[in-house]
């Protein structure tokens, strides 16, 4: 089962749902937390682009930022009608 994560950040810290995905990863010795993240910077990612391409795999979406960047996030999450896709909206305001 490959794993993949979509960040984006511009700083080293990490976020809490890394942290959670983090250990997650661990029960799969065979693939590293790096291997396994891809980071966008400067630039929001392909968001259709990438789970259009990961139809058969399972993957998690964390949205965390202005509520409208989170809605249009869940719009395209929503548009893909499939049982391994968990999306997650984090607000801390």
């Amino acid at each position: 089962m490959e794993t993949t994560q979509i960040r984006t950040t511009e700083i080293s810290t990490p976020s809490l749902a890394s942290l959670v995905y983090k250990t997650e990863l661990e029960s799969h010795p065979h693939q590293s937390f790096l291997q396994a993240t891809a980071v966008h910077l400067g630039q929001r990612p392909n968001l259709e682009k990438i789970l259009s391409e990961r139809k058969e795999e399972k993957v998690g979406v964390y949205a965390s930022g202005p509520r409208m960047m989170r809605q249009e996030v869940a719009a395209i999450c929503s548009s893909f009608s499939a049982d391994n896709l968990h999306f997650e909206s984090i607000s801390f305001s």
